[in-house]
């Protein structure tokens, strides 16, 4: 993509999707234009004529860690598909794009943030894409979402995708512990650890009111950033019953984790 048109055309595509007020704040187009022309990606999908879907990311450099030397990588800020198109492949399409680009300019790794609690997005990053779960930062944006998720807080993972790495198998599907599956729940599945979830945060949401699932994110969130001190997550898949679940798998000792500051 390139030129003021297209990049504004992704502007307003994700003001759309994202359902920013005026306060909200977005992208412009010349940023995506200086992205572009300085090591950054922005990719975009269309049907015809019509942009249905873009992502930007930019390069971004890890220092050296577990005696590893400083290591390149592009840092996915966003990637959005128009609402009425949403289902049909094509952001996993844009994700594709991304990683061929990538590695056409030598770089071998993507990282991205996402809400842990948004389970379709933690499925395709995980169990579609073979990407992990390498941390998790709380508050990563601030107190409180914009957008349709104003009022939500802003934790969210961190995934590494190694694209240069073997193909993961399939993670099998969580046994159920002995008394059922229960939101909130933590228990062992041999070395793993499974994490129950609602498959449909915002419907939860909604149903329960703001009061229980801030209480249950909160539960939530304790648990994945304790998991992260030596654990990765490497699958999200959903339950019967309106649930989903996490599987957290001990960390090599050689896996290369986030710098903290």
């Amino acid at each position: 993509m390139d030129g003021p048109v297209e990049m504004a055309d992704c502007v307003a595509l994700y003001e759309r999707v994202m359902g920013l007020r005026p306060d909200d704040g977005s992208l412009n187009p010349r940023l995506l234009t200086a992205l572009q022309h300085n090591s950054g990606l922005v990719i975009g999908a269309y049907l015809g004529d019509e942009l249905v879907g873009f992502t930007y990311s930019f390069l971004a450099l890890e220092h050296g860690a577990d005696g590893h030397g400083p290591r390149l990588y592009q840092y996915s800020q966003l990637a959005v598909v128009a609402d009425e198109r949403q289902g049909l492949g094509i952001g996993r399409l844009l994700k594709l794009g991304q990683r061929d680009r990538c590695l056409a300019q030598g770089t071998t790794l993507i990282r991205w943030a996402y809400d842990p609690l948004q389970t379709r997005n933690a499925h395709f990053n995980l169990d579609v894409l073979g990407a992990v779960v390498d941390a998790f930062k709380p508050a990563l944006y601030g107190t409180s979402g914009f957008g349709a998720a104003t009022g939500e807080p802003t934790d969210r993972f961190i995934v590494s995708w190694d694209l240069n790495g073997p193909a993961r198998p399939a993670a099998p599907a969580p046994g159920p512990p002995p008394g059922g599956h229960h939101p909130g729940e933590v228990y062992d599945d041999g070395d793993d650890r499974i994490v129950v979830l609602p498959d449909d945060w915002h419907r939860l949401r909604a149903e329960t009111g703001p009061d229980h699932a801030a209480r249950l994110r909160g539960r939530l969130s304790h648990t994945f950033a304790r998991l992260l001190t030596d654990r990765t997550a490497v699958s999200c898949v959903r339950l019967p019953d309106g649930l989903a679940a996490y599987r957290f798998v001990p960390r090599p000792a050689a896996h290369a984790t986030i710098p903290r500051p």
